[in-house]
């Protein structure tokens, strides 16, 4: 009776033994960016490996479809209008970083902060700025934006939440500050699902 209880009771820890280490997760998500323009979809899918429980390095990608930007271009010719337009810039971010685990003893939810730096990827683009000239008729300039990276550093948290071992679904937020050409501060919120492998 003991020995069987103690098995019982050994089997039912073993079950609830949602955080591990030496434990690969992969994952992809979807959600929104915001703090830029307007709250726009994005996507990706990221890895992470468990060095101890708590502690577990990760890379992402993630595929911003819309960033707002702003680009100033003079009109030769003109004595004085410097025209600005705003626009709609797709991004691709591959970043590395921590994931930071605060386990509950025997809890499927889980916690973490996250902290990384990577690169933001822009492609050229052409824009348009509409004007009026000196001949009073309406003109078009096309100016071109040329592709860049700028560096970024990111931080957040969010929740994992264990359905069983092999499978669980993730909520995070997570703030972006890049480097340079993309100066503004944005962030975004986004949630999906991982596969824990060992």
């Amino acid at each position: 009776m003991i020995v069987s209880s103690l098995v019982g009771d050994a089997a039912w820890g073993q079950r609830r033994d949602f955080v591990r280490r030496n434990s690969v997760e992969i994952g992809g998500f979807a959600g929104a960016t915001y703090g830029v323009d307007d709250f726009r979809p994005m996507g990706g899918a990221n890895i992470t490996y468990a060095v101890t429980r708590w502690l577990l390095p990760y890379a992402e990608y993630s595929y911003f479809p819309g960033i707002g930007r702003t680009l100033s271009q003079s009109v030769p010719g003109l004595p004085n209008p410097i025209l600005t337009s705003t626009f709609s810039l797709p991004l691709s971010d591959f970043n590395g970083g921590v994931h930071l685990r605060i386990p509950i003893r025997e809890s499927p939810v889980v916690p973490y902060a996250v902290v990384g730096i990577g690169a933001l990827h822009h492609f050229a683009k052409d824009v348009n700025f509409n004007y009026v000239g000196a001949d009073a008729l309406q003109h078009t300039l096309t100016a071109r934006d040329p592709a860049g990276t700028d560096f970024a550093v990111n931080f957040g948290g969010g929740i994992r939440y264990y359905v069983s071992q092999r499978f669980g679904i993730r909520v995070e937020a997570k703030a972006y500050r890049p480097s340079s050409s993309i100066t503004d501060v944005f962030g975004k919120v986004e949630g999906g699902f991982f596969l824990q492998l060992r």
